[in-house]
């Protein structure tokens, strides 16, 4: 697993829903993101694009308010633990298929895009400490 933090871009709008049985369900948030890296060619002039794609899974008390808040094409920050997956490809049979996953319960609007940002009111002094402390972390190899 490797840390990863910077901004993305969503490529498809999220998709929340809750994992787990009975009243353990915990709620998850899949983001589609294009995280963006890349440099000017001192040579050329020419921009080289180094990003790449990747399944974001935003588990936990940020779950719920980043499938509200975000759309295609938004530009986000995630902050998160990247693993690479592979699995069976459902077209052709034999052939694996790999790709990046991120799980993190951590993810916010890219600053800079916003006009705009409105706070909700607070219901006690410290609601959003509390909410915090009392999530757990990201389940070890859950699968979204």
């Amino acid at each position: 697993m490797t840390a990863i933090k910077g901004p993305g871009r969503l490529g498809a709008n999220p998709e929340l829903r809750f994992v787990g049985n009975g009243d353990d369900k915990k709620p998850v948030c899949e983001l589609r993101v294009r995280f963006i890296n890349g440099k000017v060619d001192k040579a050329t002039g020419e921009w080289t694009d180094t990003g790449f794609w990747a399944t974001v899974n935003v588990w936990g008390w940020c779950a719920e308010p980043a499938a509200k808040m975000f759309s295609k094409g938004d530009r986000i920050y995630i902050d998160g633990t990247m693993v690479m997956n592979t699995w069976p490809d459902k077209e052709n049979e034999g052939e694996v298929i790999s790709g990046f996953k991120v799980d993190t319960i951590f993810v916010a609007p890219y600053l800079p895009d916003l006009e705009l940002l409105r706070y909700k009111p607070r219901t006690t002094q410290n609601n959003a400490a509390e909410q915090f402390d009392q999530d757990e972390n990201v389940p070890d190899g859950a699968e979204a």
